[in-house]
């Protein structure tokens, strides 16, 4: 009894053990080693591309963010409360736009790419897209709505000189 139970056990573990690794490739056991690399290079170029596309930002992220404490600093007297928590508001979106670029950055260069399996790494690629766009959403919204406030406010200030 103890021997059909082992063998059973035996036979039941190589058999999970295949269905394990057929799933494992989920579709991917058709393609060449080579193709799977180029897919995950492409995956790679993509993350890369929507980083380097808001990279340039960052520079008026931080223009943005100082012209808009200037701006309260000047205008604390006068500015009520409301208006105040706007202004810190949009600083702070700013401010954390900006190092939210700079910590993915950081955590992209430390990442270990070039040891993760095929799985392991579609997973990553797929997980930092996902990132790497919020990120970029949150540079270009809190950039515009920045700009939209001091866009307002010259103009306010264009009104009341005419």
């Amino acid at each position: 009894m103890k021997t059909l139970n082992l063998f059973a056990l035996v036979l039941l573990s190589g058999f999970l053990a295949i269905s394990l690794s057929l799933s494992a490739c989920g579709g991917t056991e058709e393609k060449s080693e080579e193709e799977l690399r180029d897919m995950l290079l492409d995956m790679e170029d993509m993350v890369q591309e929507i980083h380097d596309d808001v990279m340039p930002i960052t520079n008026d992220l931080r223009r943005k963010s100082q012209e808009l404490m200037a701006y309260l600093e000047a205008h604390a007297d006068h500015l009520d409360q409301e208006a105040q928590n706007e202004v810190r508001s949009l600083i702070m979106r700013l401010e954390n736009a900006h190092q939210g670029m700079f910590d993915w950055m950081g955590e992209w260069a430390d990442a270990d790419k070039a040891d993760m399996e095929f799985d392991e790494a579609k997973k990553f690629f797929e997980k930092e897209k996902e990132r790497i766009s919020q990120v970029a959403d949150d540079m270009r919204s809190s950039l515009a709505d920045a700009e939209d406030f001091l866009k307002a406010l010259a103009d306010d200030h264009g009104h009341d000189h005419e």
